[in-house]
């Protein structure tokens, strides 16, 4: 490897940090410039992590959080020094200064302030898994997974009674719906998803929504005997699924501009108290109706199979497949799913 000199004050920084205990220079000159051959001897022959020490972040976070030291040596339940030196010996470590001092107290840096972001998510982190780790010996797990609303109050929950008797072992934790399948962050580990069941990263299992039923108030499914006549009456729609009626109509071998006409809702929820009051006929998966249709709140406007593109997925990435919690939850999800 041959650098020029400029390069040497980073030799030092990683002699410093201990990812190489000795650099070798060789040094010939080319041309009138001076190049420099160097050899690594490795600070140990296993590898580590490029990460300072728990003790030492903690004493960062905490001291970010109260801006003075003294009452993060309190908190931390050590000396002041103890605290002054943890901080000195982090910031040697990353080469960027973290605090300045005021009148008022330690301010973070702009540079502490990103570090502090992400500090703070790592330590969280490691703190549940070590609560969820002594909670549960090691047996079963949590689960942390996001589910769309209509098909988790609908479809899920009336049937989570039999895998929690199965699995008491195993908590499952629903996080908020805005976090999607982004499994970037790391508190996601899985999330039941509507859509083709193409998302990236992520493998895709099938449950259930691929049969579409157009429902309706029974006054206007009276009137319904051909799919043509659903023509003359509102048209109702999911905003994610806005080209299912022009589908299902192509499907019947009908093909109008008003199928894409009507009013949008958001959720299936909103969507089926909408058929439920009259306003039109709504395309439903009919997992999310069978009450309505069982009960006769909602009856299907006309009869045709058709299988659509959409479909309710459990989503995970590949990384997560081997979790206990996870592979367990999935089993038993696939079971309910075929009864």
């Amino acid at each position: 490897m041959h650098l020029t000199a400029p390069f040497f004050p980073y030799f030092a920084l990683l002699r410093n940090r201990k990812i190489f205990n000795q650099v070798f220079f060789t040094g010939i000159f080319k041309n009138g410039a001076s190049l420099f051959f160097l050899s690594f001897a490795p600070a140990s022959t296993a590898m580590r992590r490029f990460c300072p020490s728990i003790s030492e972040l903690q004493a960062f976070e905490v001291t970010a959080r109260n801006g003075s030291l003294t009452r993060a040596a309190q908190e931390l339940c050590v000396t002041q020094g103890a605290v002054s030196k943890q901080l000195k010996s982090l910031e040697t470590f990353l080469g960027v200064q973290l605090f300045t001092r005021t009148r008022y107290g330690l301010v973070l840096t702009d540079a502490g302030h990103v570090y502090l972001q992400k500090v703070e998510r790592g330590l969280k982190l490691i703190e549940a898994a070590s609560l969820e780790l002594i909670a549960s010996q090691g047996r079963g797990g949590t689960l942390k997974l996001t589910c769309m609303p209509t098909f988790g109050a609908r479809w899920l929950i009336p049937r989570l009674p039999t895998f929690l008797k199965e699995r008491p072992d195993i908590r499952l934790d629903f996080l908020p719906h805005q976090h999607g399948y982004d499994f970037s962050l790391p508190e996601l580990d899985a999330a039941i998803r509507f859509g083709t069941g193409q998302w990236p990263g992520s493998v895709a299992d099938y449950l259930a929504g691929n049969d579409m039923v157009p429902v309706c108030h029974p006054r206007i499914a009276r009137q319904c005997h051909a799919p043509a006549d659903l023509l003359g009456h509102p048209l109702l729609h999911h905003v994610t699924t806005l080209g299912e009626w022009t589908d299902w109509f192509e499907h019947s071998g009908i093909s109008h501009p008003r199928t894409r006409e009507g009013s949008r809702f958001d959720q299936y929820s909103l969507l089926t108290q909408a058929a439920i009051a009259g306003f039109g006929i709504a395309l439903i998966p009919r997992c999310l109706v069978l009450d309505e249709l069982h009960d006769g709140r909602l009856e299907t406007a006309v009869t045709v199979h058709r299988t659509s593109a959409r479909g309710y997925y459990l989503c995970y990435p590949e990384s997560r497949a081997s979790m206990p919690a996870l592979k367990a939850f999935r089993a038993w999800l696939l079971t309910a799913a075929k009864t």
